[in-house]
């Protein structure tokens, strides 16, 4: 397995084939649900990841930056979206909120760490903002999927979250980029989406 501190803090979807943006209504909540009024887009590259998730978290405030304009600001490439350009630009589309980095440094993430960006995620939402996260899922462990033969280098958004389930909604841009039949959002457990975190982290 490789040294997840040895890579460089970029992200993408690798050789992955995308389709055209496609937007879409976030469907109604349980009672006991939270889910902001995000807008879900499509990534239109293998590597704007970053910025479409950047662009669905801003999504929740009202009208955000395109993609396109947000892959500029955060000088995404083909080698994908550095992680330490992410905060800066969240903060600066989100009147009221000073976004933070969390790296996570160990390969695993803990019970402690789960409860943790349980903590911070879910008061983002109750505030109205949505965490970004920064994933790295290895092959096979892909959600609502499981047919990645590699490891995937990914940013995601938080938007939304369930307290009975202990569950976090996730709004992944990847769509049906990688299977005809994955969903535009995933509702996960909060240890595996900080265990999908470990390694990388996310913007709070």
């Amino acid at each position: 397995m490789l040294d997840r501190r040895t890579l460089l803090r970029r992200a993408g979807l690798g050789a992955l084939t995308l389709s055209a943006i496609a937007g879409a209504t976030p469907v109604a909540s349980a009672a006991t649900s939270k889910n902001l009024p995000t807008t879900w887009q499509q990534q239109e590259t293998v590597y704007w990841c970053g910025p479409t998730a950047v662009a669905i978290a801003l999504s929740a405030l009202g009208d955000a930056p395109s993609p396109a304009s947000l892959a500029d600001e955060l000088g995404t490439t083909q080698d994908g979206t550095n992680f330490g350009a992410v905060s800066p630009v969240l903060t600066a589309h989100s009147p009221g909120a000073a976004y933070r980095d969390q790296w996570m440094e160990s390969t695993t993430a803990s019970e402690a760490d789960a409860d943790l960006l349980w903590e911070r995620a879910t008061a983002n939402v109750d505030d109205g903002f949505a965490t970004v996260l920064n994933w790295w899922v290895m092959p096979g462990e892909y959600p609502d999927w499981g047919g990645n033969t590699g490891e995937i280098f990914h940013f995601v958004a938080v938007d939304g979250y369930d307290p009975d389930e202990r569950t976090l909604r996730i709004a992944d841009p990847a769509g049906a980029t990688l299977s005809a039949d994955l969903p535009q959002h995933h509702q996960l457990p909060v240890q595996q989406v900080a265990t999908y975190c470990a390694g990388r982290g996310y913007f709070w």
